[in-house]
């Protein structure tokens, strides 16, 4: 038992030491493709929740708008963006690789605890999952968002007929994703109560830590990031069906907790359109 912990303590020190040790490169470049044109809602906030991330822990990089931004990513679980390229070879994709690489590279959260990391951890993974599922789901199984938000978007993008090519790539691939989560045969109420469920978490984490103003503590971390990632995604993204939009509108605490994110990162430009949709509800 006492090798098994010092072993535990030798795995859980080392990135430590490496994050003291690896300086973060002067060519850091975060790749995507144009989001007015491209960026599919699940992307977009994949991208949105990187680049917020990047701002909190002070690192700086260069934004590049990459059309095969998508084409030169090295995968990914769930969206494939945005690409974080490191110097001339390191590359990384998605929200959860580039936060894991950054943790590894810069002590941004060395003023929790181990175990404080670790519940972080698992609350990004079920955010991560529960909403780009159901931003996934929106998309690609809503009929009317499908047919007249996600199908146009990815056919014009590309000229024809590789445009329908990848729309029915895309959507092969969104569909297997949802059957790996077993979302494939949910409806859209279905889908609304698992974010109910995950928004709800959300605010009472956000209610234990109120005093301190984030939802982990004195500080912003992954977890702040990536909620705002989706949230401002969902909120601003403008499909047939905005169903997913009303439900997160219904909860004005973490709205507005979002909205001081938005304040303090990106002079607020980002939630302005917001206000007259949580005022109606």
């Amino acid at each position: 038992m006492n090798v098994e912990q010092s072993l535990t303590a030798a795995l859980m020190q080392t990135p430590g030491r490496k994050a003291e040790e690896e300086a973060w490169p002067a060519d850091a470049h975060l790749h995507q493709p144009p989001e007015m044109s491209h960026l599919l809602l699940a992307e977009r906030s994949s991208c949105l929740a990187v680049k917020t991330f990047l701002l909190m822990s002070g690192l700086p990089f260069s934004e590049q708008i990459s059309e095969n931004a998508e084409f030169m990513s090295p995968g990914g679980r769930l969206t494939h963006l945005p690409l974080l390229r490191l110097g001339p070879i390191a590359t990384f994709a998605e929200f959860e690789p580039i936060v894991a690489q950054v943790e590894a590279m810069r002590a941004v959260n060395d003023w929790m605890s181990e175990d404080q990391r670790e519940d972080v951890r698992c609350l990004v993974t079920y955010v991560e999952n529960v909403l780009t599922l159901a931003e996934l789901h929106m998309s690609f199984v809503d009929s009317g968002n499908y047919q007249l938000y996600t199908a146009p978007r990815i056919e014009a993008a590309h000229p024809w007929p590789l445009g329908l090519i990848r729309r029915l790539a895309k959507q092969r691939e969104a569909r297997r994703i949802l059957k790996v989560y077993q979302w494939q045969d949910m409806d859209n109420d279905q889908v609304l109560h698992e974010v109910g469920l995950c928004v709800d978490a959300l605010v009472a984490q956000l209610e234990e830590h109120q005093p301190e103003g984030f939802l982990c503590g004195q500080r912003p971390c992954q977890l702040d990031a990536l909620v705002f990632g989706h949230m401002a995604a969902i909120a601003t993204t403008q499909l047939p069906n905005m169903e997913l939009a009303e439900i997160l509108a219904t909860y004005p605490r973490l709205m507005a907790h979002c909205r001081r994110i938005d304040e303090r990162f990106f002079g607020g430009k980002l939630l302005a359109g917001v206000e007259q949709l949580e005022l109606s509800k």
